[in-house]
């Protein structure tokens, strides 16, 4: 039961990964204010916070800011690069990369020495994450840093946010990290260039329904975390985990499908070639994280 709920929070979050790039390529919204408005409406979970309160050490509260800090700053990136790029592409190789930085970084302060296993995914995740940003007879793509950049700040994000959970209830560090992400956007709020681009909208057809989808989009989104949570709560983190490739394999399926009947919503490379290249990049990355989380 567990595992066929799995599969149906990792479709929804597949939907969601559609609509965040046809809201910011088609409805021309820009990154920045697509983070924005992001964080902005997910602070209305803080409601729930006064049933859910505890009171935690400074250690931890910096913790938890730092980590929301770090999450505005991620998403951001992230939605650079998803501007930039194919859902298809985009999405497998940041989120493929994360893994790759988690054993790094916990390597790097000690926390662990790498193992014979995360050994072997490294050697999949790689040449797996490079061949889904293989386009065009290269390799490094022009944007392939951005994409790097936003698995790193994600993956540091889920180091910080980890950390925090050890000194306090799972909810609590959710609302805190929640206040740190919503803070660090007072900064680009000071300045008028950035602060015009969070406010100023491009002038697109069926406009008035970008914040219907918007809307829908954010409450699919915090449906899927608090499902996840669920999850994660009830059944066995590492199998959820390892779980991860089919949200590759659902959104390819529904990119591909949607490029080739609805191309005003979202357009794709659906060459044969490429479709193949994809499929094979995505069987790295899936076999390497189910080594890693179940191995």
């Amino acid at each position: 039961m567990i595992f066929l709920l799995t599969i149906f929070q990792y479709l929804m979050q597949a939907v969601v990964d559609v609509l965040d790039k046809f809201l910011i390529s088609k409805r021309k919204v820009e990154a920045l204010s697509y983070t924005f408005y992001t964080i902005v409406t997910g602070l209305f979970i803080l409601l729930l916070w006064p049933f859910q309160f505890a009171h935690i050490s400074n250690y931890y509260l910096i913790l938890s800011l730092l980590s929301g800090a770090l999450f505005s700053l991620a998403i951001f990136v992230y939605f650079k690069a998803l501007e930039q790029g194919e859902a298809s592409r985009v999405i497998p190789f940041v989120y493929g990369l994360v893994p790759l930085f988690d054993i790094f970084i916990q390597v790097l302060i000690g926390k662990n020495i790498l193992t014979l296993p995360q050994g072997a995914a490294l050697f999949l995740l790689i040449p797996g994450a490079l061949l889904m940003g293989y386009k065009g007879g290269k390799v490094l793509t022009k944007h392939v840093g951005t994409k790097i950049l936003a698995a790193f700040l994600l993956s540091s994000y889920f180091v910080l946010w980890n950390a925090a959970s050890y000194g306090q209830p799972v909810f609590n560090n959710l609302m805190w990290n929640r206040v740190g992400g919503a803070f660090v956007l007072v900064v680009p709020l000071i300045f008028a260039p950035y602060r015009k681009k969070i406010f100023s909208t491009q002038k697109v057809k069926e406009k008035g329904s970008t914040s219907f989808l918007f809307i829908f989009k954010q409450l699919l989104g915090g449906a899927t975390f608090i499902f996840l949570s669920f999850l994660l709560a009830k059944g066995n983190v590492s199998l959820i985990n390892a779980l991860q490739g089919f949200r590759y394999v659902f959104l390819f399926i529904i990119a591909l499908f949607i490029s080739r009947h609805y191309r005003h919503i979202l357009e794709e490379d659906t060459n044969s070639h490429i479709v193949r290249q994809k499929v094979f990049a995505m069987s790295l990355i899936v076999t390497a994280t189910i080594i890693l989380f179940i191995v």
